[in-house]
Parts: C-alpha cells; sequence; structure tokens
C-alpha cells in the first residue's frame, strides 16, 4: 500500500469532520488516528493539520477542554517532528498538565513520553528511559494509543542498544514486531528491524543480522514509502561494509544515494557520500573517493551543516596525504579541525541551552506539582468547611424547629380543654379513655409536626443557596 500524500490528507479529513462530532470519550481515537499519520506526512501537511485541529479546538477551549489539551498535544508532535525542542519541551509540560486536570491519564502519558524522547536527545539517557518506559507501559494497554505504544518501545529498546544491553534489546523489538497491524506500523517495524540487525552484527551474528535487514528493505518497498527504502539501503550497505563485502556495500549506499538526491533527503545523501568515499579509499580509488566526497562537501555547504563537512574535510586530508600532496592535505586537515572546534562549541552553548530548558521544565513540573497539592488541599479544607457550615445550618434549622413545634404544643395545651369539651360534645360523652386519646394525640403529634417544620425550612435555605449560585454565575 502506497502512503501518498493525497491518501493521509483524506484521512485527516475524515478524521477532522468526526472530531467535529464526535463524543468526549471518541476524542482521543480521532486525534491518534490523525497523528498516526505525521510520520508518513510532509512537514508542511503537518504544519497544516496541526493548525487547523488547534484552531478549531481552541474555539471550544471553555466547552471542550479534552479536545483543546489533544489539540494542544498535536501542535506540540509537529513542533517535536521539527526538531524544535526548545518550543516542544515546555508545550509538553503544559499539556501534560492539562491532561491532568481531566484525569486523562493516557494523554498524560503521551506527553511524558514524548518528552523522554527528547532528553534522549539531550543526551539525558537516565531520565528518558524512565519519561519512556512510565509512558509506554500506561499506554500499552489501549491499542487506540498504537502510534505511542511503538515509538516509546522501539526507541527504548534502541537506547538499550546503545547502551549494549542487547537481550533487553532483542526482546522489546520483538515484542513491538509483534503487535497488531495498522496501516502505519511497518514504518516503526522497518526501524525495529533495523534495530535487531544492528544488535545481531554488534554480537558477530551476521547469519542472523541479514535477514532482519532484508526483511526491512521488502516491508519498504512494499508500502512505497521513499525514507523508510533509503534507510534500508543504507542499513544493507553498513552491513556489507562491516563484514567486508566491499562491493555489494557500494552497491547499496549508491542505490541510497540515488533514491536520496531524487527526494532531496539531503542529510542521508551525504552519509552516503562519506561511506561511498570510505569504501573508495579502502580500495585505493583515490580520484573517484575524491569525487564522490566532494559531491558530498558542495551538498553539505549548500545546507550548511557543518557536522557533515569536517569528516569530509579529514577523509580528503587523508586522501591527499597518500598522494603526497601535503599543501592541499593542510588545508583541508586546516579546514577539519577549524569545523570540528565550531561544532563542538555549537554543540556545548545547545547542552547549556538543552539544560536550561530542562531545568525551566522540570521547574515548572514541580510548581505545577506544589499547586496541584495545593489545590488539593484547598479542596478537602473547602469541604471540611462546608459540612461544618452544613452541621450547623442544620443544628440551627433543628433549633428553630424545636421551637416552633414547642409554641404549637403550647398553643394546644392551652386550648386542650376547649378541644377535649368540643371533641366530647360532638360524640355527646364524657369517656375517660376518649379524653386520654385525645391528649397522646397531641403528644404522639409533635414529632412528626417537628419534622415537618425542620424539612420544610431546609427547603427554604436550600433555595436560597441556589438563587444565590445563579445570581453569582454569569450567563
Amino acid at each position: 500500500m502506497e502512503h501518498t500524500q493525497q491518501t493521509i490528507y483524506e484521512s485527516f479529513n475524515q478524521h477532522f469532520n468526526a472530531l467535529k462530532e464526535c463524543r468526549v470519550t471518541d476524542v482521543s481515537k480521532h486525534i491518534m488516528s490523525m497523528l498516526e499519520n505525521f510520520p508518513l506526512a510532509e512537514a508542511a501537511d503537518r504544519e497544516t493539520y496541526a493548525r487547523i485541529v488547534y484552531q478549531f479546538a481552541e474555539q471550544h477551549k471553555t466547552d471542550k477542554p479534552l479536545l483543546f489539551a489533544y489539540a494542544s498535544l498535536v501542535k506540540a508532535f509537529h513542533e517535536f517532528y521539527l526538531e524544535r525542542y526548545e518550543t516542544a519541551f515546555p508545550m509538553l509540560v503544559e499539556t501534560q498538565k492539562l491532561f491532568e486536570q481531566q484525569n486523562d491519564l493516557n494523554g498524560a502519558a503521551t506527553c511524558i513520553g514524548i518528552t523522554g524522547s527528547i532528553y534522549r536527545t539531550f543526551g539525558t539517557v537516565d531520565q528518558s528511559l524512565k519519561s519512556m518506559w512510565a509512558a509506554h507501559l500506561q499506554v500499552k494497554s489501549d491499542e487506540t494509543f498504537m502510534l505511542f505504544i511503538m515509538a516509546s518501545g522501539v526507541t527504548v529498546a534502541l537506547i538499550y542498544l546503545d547502551q549494549k544491553h542487547y537481550d533487553e534489546a532483542i526482546n522489546l523489538l520483538n515484542e513491538m514486531l509483534r503487535l497488531p497491524q495498522k496501516h502505519f506500523k511497518f514504518y516503526w517495524d522497518v526501524y525495529a528491524l533495523h534495530g535487531l540487525g544492528k544488535i545481531y552484527l554488534a554480537q558477530k551474528k551476521p547469519e542472523e543480522a541479514l535477514p532482519c535487514l532484508n526483511a526491512a528493505m521488502a516491508l519498504a518497498e512494499k508500502h512505497k514509502h521513499p525514507l523508510s527504502v533509503c534507510n534500508s539501503l543504507s542499513e544493507l550497505g553498513n552491513y556489507y561494509f562491516t563484514t567486508g563485502d566491499l562491493a555489494k556495500a557500494e552497491e547499496f549506499y549508491k542505490r541510497s544515494l540515488l533514491l536520496r538526491e531524487q527526494y532531496k533527503f539531503h542529510s542521508g545523501a551525504i552519509t552516503s557520500c562519506i561511506r561511498l568515499g570510505e569504501i573508495y579509499i579502502k580500495q585505493a580509488r583515490m580520484d573517484e573517493a575524491l569525487q564522490i566526497l566532494d559531491r558530498g562537501l558542495n551538498m553539505a555547504v549548500a545546507i550548511k551543516v557543518k557536522a557533515k563537512m569536517f569528516p569530509i574535510h579529514k577523509l580528503i586530508s587523508e586522501i591527499y596525504e597518500s598522494k603526497n600532496e601535503m599543501i592541499k592535505s593542510l588545508f583541508h586537515y586546516k579546514k577539519f579541525h577549524e569545523l570540528h572546534d565550531q561544532v563542538e562549541a555549537e554543540d556545548n552553548a545547545r547542552k547549556v541551552k538543552n539544560v536550561k530548558i530542562f531545568f525551566e521544565a522540570e521547574q515548572t513540573k514541580k510548581e505545577n506539582e506544589i499547586i496541584k497539592k495545593q489545590k488539593e488541599e484547598i479542596q478537602r479544607k473547602n469541604t471540611e468547611l462546608q459540612e461544618t457550615i452544613d452541621e450547623l445550618t442544620r443544628a440551627r434549622i433543628g433549633k428553630k424547629a424545636r421551637a416552633i413545634t414547642l409554641l404549637i404544643a403550647i398553643i394546644l395545651f392551652i386550648f386542650e380543654d376547649t378541644i377535649l369539651h368540643f371533641a366530647l360534645t360532638v360524640i355527646n360523652t364524657e369517656n375517660y379513655f376518649i379524653s386520654m386519646a385525645v391528649k397522646m394525640s397531641i403528644i404522639f403529634s409533635l414529632a412528626p409536626i417537628n419534622k415537618a417544620i425542620e424539612k420544610y425550612l431546609l427547603k427554604k435555605v436550600v433555595k436560597k443557596k441556589k438563587e444565590i449560585l445563579m445570581t453569582a454565575v454569569p450567563v
């Protein structure tokens, strides 16, 4: 199945139209269905989708707060995909707060998971694992959040791979591959299979690595997804380079380069040029190496990516040194150090900025937690106060009811003789027991009279309170 931008747009429209009229319980389903297309959509289209959803939700911020929370997630997710982490990070913290206010644990966990992925980029691996595992365990039982189950699972496994915890990584990647099929799942299956291939290569098990990488290649081609195809070709090139089959490695790197240039995946295309240059140097094909490295360097200069420039200058310097052209070698060696130092300085500045973002976000989280606890305490105190007021009100009403009942009792006893005389005259008898019955009736009627009066007074208080609340709430 080819995931064209047209089919992605149609899917977005379908779920967006459903979102406008759906019940609160279905909001997450439609938002997640939209987000599932984000890895497959182009950046400009993602921006359009995020803006449309957010603008609609913002109009219903008051009456549909959960929808607004999910729309904020869409907006933050778009920023995350653009790698604008300094914008995405605080947005995710605030969106998590919105979900917590609506008691939506899966929505909050999704924010935590994306934040964990940013932690990984920042280099805070422990915090990344903690966040992503917490998110993964929360959403893993809800298939609605399949995108984030896959994303968090694969990312955690790749962290395990980086840390050489191979068994844990293999188990988790296989678990992700066993998940039910959905239209976007192939995207993460390809990454999972790449991860398994890398692990088996690191473990010196090339016979197990190759089937995984071939399966990833077949899956990417089946779904005709250019980025997945390019990455799969590159991974196969890495496999054959590692195992020493330079001819096959060259073939896959060339195919990857051709596609990356066709689809304007510039950064990946530069990497393909570097890999081909390394092969040609190993094979002593120095002129071809210079040609492909110059091609890669021109692309790197055009998109101003210094991190790709300096390793190319180093390789070119080595080539000229082998050719005994020392002036050219020295020139490129100096450029290598100059750019390397600039990249290092920029990385350090970025790390300082990331630490600041991380610190500010953590402070916001702590402040939110303090505010949440304060609100809970205020709510508890308000409840206790209201219970006390209600008890005092009931006591006051009871006291007033008893006073009225006592007044009625006094009146009845004052007029007892008149009532009794009237009753006996009516029935024309002087029976003692009838006299006693009338007196007992007066006595036993006092309790029901007291309850009736108390109930009436309570109704008046409740009615008055409702009237006060209605006047206090603006229309």
